[in-house]
C-alpha cells in the first residue's frame, strides 16, 4: 500500500482554496461576506485561530446549500484534470490518500480516480461543523492507524514535511516539489526537524 496527501501533490492546486473560489465567483452574495473572510484570514495569519476553527468560520454557508453534492460534482467537472500526470501512471486500486481537505469536497474525486482508501477532514454539511480534528500532520497517523492498523507503507508522497508522521511508517518518502516527487531520506530529515528549537 502506498499513501499520498492530495493538494499540491497529486493534485496541482490547494482543493479547498479553489472550491472557495470557485462559490464566491459562481454566487456573488457571497460577496457581502468579504470583511468577515478577510478576518478570519488575517486571524489565522496571527496564528490566533487554528485550521480546525478557521475552516468552520469560512466554509459556514455550505450548510445553505442542500444541494451541496451537485455543486461539488460541477466542481470537479471543470478541475478533475489537474490530477498530475504522474500520480495516475503509477496508481494502484490499494492506493491510500490522506487529505487535510474536506470530506465532502474531495469524495466524488476519489470516485473518479475509482479510489476507495481515503481519509480526509470530516466536515458536516449540515452543521458547518467539523467532527473530530483536522485531518493534519500527526492526525493523519492517527487516524490512519485507526482505519488500517500500525501497518508500514510502502512509500508516502507529500508536497508538505507537516507530512513527516506518514514518512515515517513508510519504507520510503517523496517530496513533492513543482509536480515532480523526489525521494528523501526520511532519518536525515527527522533529524533536522528534531534539532530546530
Amino acid at each position: 500500500m502506498v499513501g499520498y496527501d492530495f493538494d499540491k501533490t497529486i493534485y496541482k492546486h490547494d482543493s479547498s482554496t479553489q472550491f472557495f473560489v470557485y462559490m464566491i465567483f459562481s454566487r456573488p452574495y457571497l460577496l457581502v461576506f468579504s470583511p468577515w473572510f478577510a478576518i478570519i484570514i488575517l486571524l489565522y495569519g496571527l496564528r490566533i485561530l487554528g485550521q480546525k476553527r478557521t475552516k468552520e468560520c469560512l466554509f459556514f454557508f455550505i450548510t445553505w446549500h442542500k444541494n451541496i453534492d451537485r455543486i461539488v460534482d460541477k466542481f470537479w467537472a471543470r478541475h478533475a484534470n489537474k490530477i498530475e500526470q504522474w500520480y495516475t501512471l503509477q496508481k494502484k486500486d490499494d492506493d491510500v490518500i490522506i487529505s487535510a481537505s474536506l470530506e465532502f469536497l474531495i469524495k466524488p474525486v476519489m470516485e473518479m480516480l475509482r479510489i476507495t482508501n481515503y481519509i480526509a477532514t470530516n466536515f458536516d454539511t449540515k452543521t458547518g461543523k467539523i467532527l473530530g480534528r483536522n485531518c493534519y500532520a500527526e492526525e493523519k497517523r492517527v487516524l490512519f492507524e485507526k482505519r488500517f492498523g500500525k501497518i508500514k507503507l510502502e512509500a508516502f508522497y507529500s508536497d508538505s514535511l507537516s507530512d513527516l508522521p506518514m514518512m515515517e511508517i513508510s519504507d520510503s518518502a517523496f517530496l513533492v516539489k513543482r509536480g515532480v516527487p523526489e525521494k528523501i531520506d526520511i532519518s536525515k530529515v527527522t533529524k533536522r526537524v528534531n534539532k530546530k528549537p
